[in-house]
């Protein structure tokens, strides 16, 4: 069924580019105001027609018709930010509603990959929530990845040898992170709409490791305890 659906808009796309080359040789104008928004909003059509997760198609989606109608003036630019939040906050309460649902089958696993020498730890999160605790283990990093997800990392009772960093990519996602109280926190992450905070009260002593924080949070928050 798979290649069957890409031999079709293998196809489609093929005919598309075709007829697009006979208008330019015939000078024919078949391009209007907004033409580039239909590469989101097929595309995204056609991951709900087949996807079993509708919510980012459906956002997708969203976006590219109010970016079609802001180039058709029926809405504005301003109202095009203002609603286009308002999409996003409603796909965040719809993740929340109907994220918990999926069989456990599909909670996404912690992977581990080997960088540089060192063991770090994959956390991949959409639409739901992750407790992990490390307490008893050698932690040397982590790659977090969430999207409209809750991730809490416990660093207490991990063994700590050495330097590290927790590499993020967040998008309207929490990160919590339970660090000893002698592991010192650099922030280079860029933010957008977010922003990280430590609210411990830090001891530093001979023994004393930096935990380093790069990556980017957009819409997203990072809490440090």
């Amino acid at each position: 069924m798979k290649q069957n659906n890409k031999v079709i808009w293998g196809s489609a796309l093929v005919v598309c580019g075709i007829a697009w080359i006979v208008c330019i040789c015939l000078h024919i104008n078949i391009l209007f105001n907004g033409w580039w928004t239909l590469f989101i909003i097929v595309p995204s059509i056609c991951a709900l027609l087949g996807n079993s997760d509708k919510t980012g198609p459906a956002i997708g989606l969203g976006v590219g018709v109010l970016l079609l109608l802001a180039e058709q003036n029926v809405i504005d630019w301003d109202m095009f930010w203002k609603i286009g939040l308002a999409v996003l906050v409603i796909a965040l309460g719809l993740g929340m509603i109907f994220g918990n649902r999926r069989k456990t089958t599909d909670i996404p696993t912690v992977k581990t990959l080997n960088r540089d020498g060192k063991n770090i730890r994959v956390v991949n999160a959409t639409f739901g929530e992750q407790n992990l605790n490390f307490g008893g283990e050698v932690f040397e990093g982590a790659d977090v990845n969430a999207s409209f997800a809750s991730v809490h990392l416990d660093l207490h009772g991990a063994t700590i040898n050495e330097d590290m960093e927790i590499h993020v990519d967040l998008k309207f996602s929490g990160l919590v992170i339970y660090a000893p109280s002698d592991l010192l926190v650099k922030v280079t992450a860029g933010s957008t709409f977010g922003g990280v905070d430590d609210k411990r009260r830090v001891v530093v002593t001979d023994l004393t490791h930096t935990l380093y924080i790069s990556g980017s949070c957009v819409f997203s928050g990072i809490e440090i305890k």
